[in-house]
């Protein structure tokens, strides 16, 4: 028997949309095309985090997205901004897979979007991990990093570099996974319709975050705004699926 369209959660049984491949299902793998969700609302089991406003989430008819649907994030202030999918359990261990693209023109040091792991807190004791695409300036004009937030403060973990040629531009698909392992976090980016790199960009080491917590989404500056039509995880230990 078949469950909700457009995700898929622990047993509970997955219905792929016309023209995906469909994936296979395993007990501690999450995936979501936001097809299943309304549009003109935010999706219904993600919840927002720590600064509540500055941003709308809410899912849109988008053309050239996987389903026919995306996830729309608009952002109006630069404040600390997340969104949890309350499918998932509180997990320290997982790897999360996403396809985005920012919908406009976006400056140098602004926050496109990432995964964020092991959440917590509320605005001001912000907690957990944060797995970055950020906009640049120069080379291919967007950068990948990681940093962490311990009780509020922030601290960039590793070297923010480039991503992978082409160039970045509006409305271009691009993949990002981002994947913590005991006290190892590891990254990677690439442009849509290229295969899937076999080694990460970048991982380091880090033990300041141990605990348990939410996965989701996070921004942090009033620029760009952008789309996610794919959203996936796997937990300890399992990867998380592609389309």
């Amino acid at each position: 028997m078949f469950g909700d369209s457009g995700q898929f959660y622990p047993f509970q049984p997955f219905q792929f949309m016309e023209g995906l491949l469909m994936p296979h299902i395993g007990l501690t793998q999450y995936v979501t095309f936001f097809s299943e969700y309304t549009v003109g609302a935010q999706p219904s089991d993600w919840t927002s985090r720590w600064n509540a406003g500055g941003f709308t989430a809410v899912v849109q008819t988008v053309a050239g997205s996987l389903a026919g649907k995306a996830l729309r994030i608009t952002k109006t202030a630069a404040n600390r901004q997340a969104l949890s999918w309350d499918r998932v359990p509180s997990t320290a261990n997982v790897d999360v897979l996403l396809r985005m693209r920012p919908i406009e023109a976006w400056s140098a040091s602004e926050n496109l979007i990432g995964p964020w792991m092991r959440g917590s807190g509320s605005a001001g004791s912000e907690g957990g991990y944060r797995f970055e695409m950020g906009g640049e300036s120069t080379g291919t004009l967007y950068s990948g990093a990681l940093g962490k937030y311990v009780s509020g403060t922030f601290t960039a973990l590793g070297t923010n570099t480039n991503g992978p040629s082409p160039n970045l531009a509006a409305n271009s698909w691009i993949w990002m996974r981002g994947r913590i392992n005991g006290t190892s976090l590891s990254r990677r980016m690439w442009h849509d319709g290229v295969a899937e790199p076999g080694t990460w960009d970048e991982t380091v080491t880090d033990s300041s975050i141990a605990s348990a917590g939410f996965v989701g989404v996070t921004q942090i500056s009033a620029n760009p705004n952008v789309e996610i039509d794919f959203f996936s995880i796997g937990l300890n230990g399992d990867t998380a699926l592609g389309p």
